[in-house]
């Protein structure tokens, strides 16, 4: 997710079964890649459709994301980023 992300960022995300927390185009969101069910990944969620939502790095050429895998279904979202906690110099809410 270079450049909006680096390596060594701590992120605050909220689950989506919380009231009120879901997925809007242009969140960033915690979902598990269809393929390798135990790793975790961070992607842009593009325009939702009702059911699902077409997640996207913000560096393509170094992106596995819904160009690879398709689009995931919304229950596959398990959190959305509201923010960067640290480091300090890049503390900074998201908002989509």
């Amino acid at each position: 997710m270079t450049p909006t992300l680096r390596a060594g960022d701590w992120l605050l995300a909220l689950p989506t079964g919380l009231p009120g927390v879901r997925p809007r185009a242009g969140s960033l969101v915690v979902a598990r890649h269809p393929e390798r069910p135990e790793l975790e990944i961070i992607k842009r969620a593009a325009t939702p459709e009702p059911t699902s939502l077409f997640l996207l790095g913000d560096n393509p050429a170094a992106s596995t994301d819904s160009r690879h895998f398709g689009p995931l279904s919304v229950e596959q979202i398990d959190a959305v980023v509201v923010g960067r906690y640290w480091p300090l110099r890049r503390v900074r809410p998201f908002r989509p």
